[in-house]
């Protein structure tokens, strides 16, 4: 099966003009029109009516993990909650984990604000426990939860059959699964769309096809446009993430890996039958190297998740070779039995910010110091994506960032070189899977 495009490009509706060449001057350029830069054109917009903000995006509106995720609006952030705490202590893991279930909730809030349906269903997230191994997992996990009184549920067996049926998850002592309260779905492509028309309705101007080639120093920033023009802006915001790279920004430190999504035909009423599933959560396995999946309004199950791809270069274009898909259909099988009889439509992939330490990086850049770079969400970019915007137009406008939030720093840390970057990401991927076995 060959690469095709997302289900949720199909929602998107809003046709972007071109950049009309020339010069363009502007209070605040944003490179990148996924949901970090959408957001953050928005709140800079509500913070300061008949502020100038211009929207750059090199191709097309939305373009990259912003319309090719699974569209699970999740609490958390790093690899995993306990890790977090061994790391930076009991009270900065709550303090980052509150804030996530505060962008949660802000999803909600500003969606409802700016009156954008994007079929948000506040379904709660399940963690299963994938085989006997994840049991242990999970245990720990709720152990953690618990200890900082953070908000979560542990289902038996019977309690997760009553939920939704799986052929992976084995018997054994432990949870069968967490629940945790406060998470949804929403459709990703209705999202970008709805976020592209409040911005326009407060003047912002988004142009597609204009690809930034350099961003200079000093104020005004110059941003030379490829073809021809360019944007002059007092500050900048680059909301690119896994396509940084070729802006000289974060280079080695927000990595480009690429993950895969199936989508099924729709489900017929005997398969949901034998699922249940009728509260429609998202759902995550308990392993390191994790899947992820939902049902969509239409009734399609999403997969996502597998080993990570870092392609030569820090390749960003849609990888699109026949057997890239295999392993995630073999997963979709192993999860769900051979006999649910899956067919599979769809499947594309794409690139997501990774950083190092799985935390994202809010702040203005030392090297250039009217630019604000926010991204590297390493794979928690919904809630955190949308609540950004408020974050980068409070630093825009002066505001201290919050001390007990560590992804408030210019910088990421760094893989150093090409060919290193290449032998860690799979190494750490071999390494993590082969914990997952253990």
């Amino acid at each position: 099966m060959r690469a095709s495009d997302s289900i949720w490009r199909d929602a998107i509706d809003v046709d972007l003009a071109r950049h009309p060449g020339g010069s363009i001057d502007a209070d605040v350029a944003v490179i990148g029109s996924g949901l970090g830069g959408l957001s953050a054109a928005l709140h800079l917009l509500l913070t300061r009516p008949g502020r100038s903000v211009v929207v750059l995006e090199a191709s097309q509106l939305g373009h990259g993990a912003s319309s090719r995720s699974a569209g699970m609006l999740t609490p958390g952030v790093g690899q995993n909650l306990p890790g977090i705490i061994r790391r930076a202590g009991k009270a900065s893991a709550k303090a980052m984990y509150e804030a996530t279930l505060h962008a949660v909730e802000y999803a909600g809030e500003l969606t409802r604000e700016q009156d954008i349906d994007c079929q948000l269903r506040m379904s709660g997230q399940l963690a299963i426990a994938h085989g006997r191994s994840g049991r242990h997992r999970l245990a720990v996990v709720a152990a953690a939860l618990g200890q900082l009184g953070l908000p979560h549920e542990t289902m038996n067996d019977a309690q997760l059959s009553e939920t939704l049926r799986l052929a992976v998850v084995a018997g054994g002592r432990g949870p069968a699964a967490l629940r945790l309260p406060i998470a949804g779905v929403l459709n990703p492509g209705l999202l970008v769309s709805g976020l592209a028309r409040a911005v326009m309705r407060r003047g912002g101007r988004l142009y597609s096809g204009a690809r930034v080639l350099a961003i200079g120093r000093g104020r005004p920033v110059h941003l030379p446009i490829a073809g021809g023009g360019e944007v002059r802006a007092r500050d900048v915001v680059v909301a690119t993430s896994a396509y940084s790279e070729s802006l000289g920004v974060q280079r080695g430190r927000v990595i480009p890996v690429h993950l895969r999504v199936l989508l099924t035909a729709p489900l017929d009423d005997r398969q949901l039958d034998r699922l249940g599933w009728a509260g429609r959560e998202g759902v995550i396995d308990s392993r390191r190297i994790f899947n992820y999946f939902r049902l969509t309004e239409d009734r399609r199950v999403l997969f996502g998740g597998g080993v990570p791809i870092y392609r030569k270069g820090g390749a960003t274009d849609e990888h699109g070779s026949r057997d890239v898909f295999d392993p995630l259909r073999g997963e979709l099988a192993a999860t769900f039995g051979e006999d649910l009889g899956l067919r599979v439509e769809r499947a594309w992939s794409g690139p997501i910010g990774y950083v190092l330490d799985t935390l994202p990086v809010i702040q203005r850049l030392h090297t250039h110091p009217s630019v604000v770079f926010v991204g590297g969400w390493c794979g928690h970019g919904i809630a955190l994506s949308l609540r950004s915007g408020k974050w980068v137009a409070d630093i825009i406008d002066g505001a201290a960032a919050p001390a007990d939030l560590p992804w408030f720093r210019a910088a990421a840390p760094l893989v150093p070189f090409e060919p290193v970057r290449r032998i860690a990401v799979p190494a750490c991927s071999w390494g993590m899977s082969l914990l997952d076995r253990l």
